[in-house]
């Protein structure tokens, strides 16, 4: 018997690397950790430590809509429960995640509010806390106090903050158009897009992707747009870390990033078999 637990006990500590399909669909990236960058999917939470390298974080395997670090290092997760574990079942409620935050990297996670009542699909930290927008089209504030607060809703799959006026928020929706609020997400109102776009970024300028890998920057006002850069096709995510340092994710898991804005790219993480 003791045998086997200490076996047992040493497999359990084994790094639980993705194998082919595993990352699937990734739908954020967060780079400012330390170990790699960690990328949500529909399987769990993933570092990515080599090129032809990913290893699941902790045990539970969500399936994550959404993603975000808050600046005290909090993870921040939207999408699907691990309904292997019992903490996350709410009885005749459909399997949502709501807000749940982990301090210790991913390795566990707790509920903040709204299991089984909400799927966030984008999440994007404001100075007043962090703007979570879920799959029906309601957007919520997290505020610093810990507590929900509901503002508006606009159907969004990516969000953006203007660093210069917080009060400015871009949403991408999922036909591929753009919906700006000039009161912190109370209220929105469209705009024209410069193409189809998948997901928007927001540092020293607003940046958008589309699928095809086009990288568009735009007039703070979101009414003149030109092309930036291009990057790899078959788009998922777009994450930026600096002026110069962008990052893409493209169908299949595969990552990219860019040191010099976009003139050209590396490949971080290359799925197997791809």
């Amino acid at each position: 018997m003791l045998l086997v637990s200490f076996l047992f006990a040493g497999c359990a500590t084994e790094p639980v690397v993705a194998g082919a399909g595993d990352l699937g669909h990734i739908h954020d990236l967060v780079t400012d950790v330390d170990g790699g960058p960690l990328v949500a999917s529909h399987t769990g939470l993933y570092r990515i430590e080599s090129v032809d390298r990913a290893v699941l974080v902790g045990t539970e395997r969500h399936d994550l809509m959404s993603m975000a670090r808050l600046p005290d290092g909090r993870l921040i997760i939207g999408g699907h429960p691990d309904l292997r574990l019992e903490e996350y079942r709410v009885a005749d409620k459909p399997p949502h995640l709501g807000l749940t935050e982990s301090v210790d990297g991913g390795e566990t996670w707790s509920v903040i509010g709204l299991l089984g009542e909400a799927d966030f699909h984008a999440l994007e930290p404001v100075d007043r806390g962090l703007l979570a927008a879920e799959s029906t089209g309601r957007i919520w504030l997290l505020n610093e106090s810990g507590e929900l607060e509901q503002l508006g809703a606009v159907e969004s799959r990516d969000l953006a903050v203007d660093p210069t006026d917080q009060l400015r928020v871009v949403s991408v929706d999922y036909e591929g158009g753009l919906w700006m609020s000039v009161d912190g997400g109370s209220t929105w109102s469209s705009f024209d897009a410069p193409a189809q776009l998948v997901e928007v970024e927001w540092g020293t300028r607003l940046l958008a992707v589309e699928e095809a890998g086009t990288i568009w920057a735009g007039a703070p006002d979101g009414l003149s747009w030109e092309v930036a850069a291009t990057g790899p096709i078959d788009v998922e995510t777009f994450h930026i870390d600096s002026e110069n340092e962008w990052w893409v994710t493209s169908k299949g898991g595969a990552i990219a990033r860019s040191e010099d804005a976009g003139s050209s790219w590396q490949d971080v993480y290359v799925p197997p078999n791809r």
